[in-house]
């Protein structure tokens, strides 16, 4: 598995936009990753950011047993669907399960992946509407591009949850250029502070500067020092 130091050297994303994810998701908000196609790499970016996630337990969504309990639960947990999407295999979840796994996202972080290239194609899946769509916060979406050789996987967008309803609520805070191979920020953030955000992204530096590379290696660096700035 790739850590988010392997998608920094292979362009997915920006120190920028690393580091506005590392402050979103430590606080403990929601995000999903949408590709519609297969092979984008909107798995091994989800499994990279979990990185992120604060020190609570992770929860595989495996049946509708677990979400109820989820439902049920007290302690801020971390729930995952591998996929929102019809299929047999582990962790997948559809139908009434989806808006039950949305409903966790009102007291505990939810992460899941979606086919879904853009937000109206998000609020096509089973499950999803308007309503408890605002459950969550960060809608992250992934692009990829050219032939086999020079494949480029990139983060094409961000959006994130400023506070209406629906498909209102989210704003696009980044772009990805294509033909520039680069990234734009077009607008500020809500869910974070620009300090916290100064914090992050001197964390992922110094993940750089340290030249940390596995996620054996950058998980208790990231809760170490995301621990000692909030302390």
């Amino acid at each position: 598995m790739l850590s988010i130091r392997d998608l920094l050297d292979a362009g997915t994303l920006n120190v920028e936009i690393t580091a506005y994810l590392l402050a979103t998701i430590s606080a403990g908000h929601s995000f999903f990753v949408g590709a519609r196609p297969g092979g984008v790499g909107k798995t091994t970016v989800m499994a990279a950011l979990l990185n992120f996630i604060p020190d609570i337990d992770i929860v595989a969504t495996v049946n509708s047993q677990v979400i109820e309990n989820g439902l049920e639960d007290p302690n801020f947990k971390c729930f995952i669907a591998h996929e929102i999407g019809r299929g047999r295999w582990y962790a997948y979840i559809w139908g009434n399960d989806v808006a039950n796994f949305l409903k966790l996202a009102k007291k505990h972080m939810i992460a899941g992946n979606l086919h879904a290239d853009n937000i109206p194609e998000v609020l096509e899946a089973e499950g999803i509407d308007e309503a408890n769509l605002t459950n969550l916060h960060v809608l992250i979406f992934m692009k990829r591009t050219g032939q086999r050789g020079l494949t480029k996987r990139r983060i094409n967008s961000i959006y994130e949850n400023q506070g209406l309803n629906g498909r209102k609520a989210f704003k696009q805070l980044y772009m990805w250029n294509e033909k520039e191979d680069s990234f734009t920020k077009l607008a500020a953030p809500k869910l974070i502070t620009a300090p916290e955000l100064q914090i992050s992204r001197r964390i992922i530096e110094k993940i750089i500067e340290h030249d940390l590379r596995t996620m054996e290696e950058i998980r208790p660096t990231i809760l170490k020092m995301v621990n000692q700035s909030t302390s």
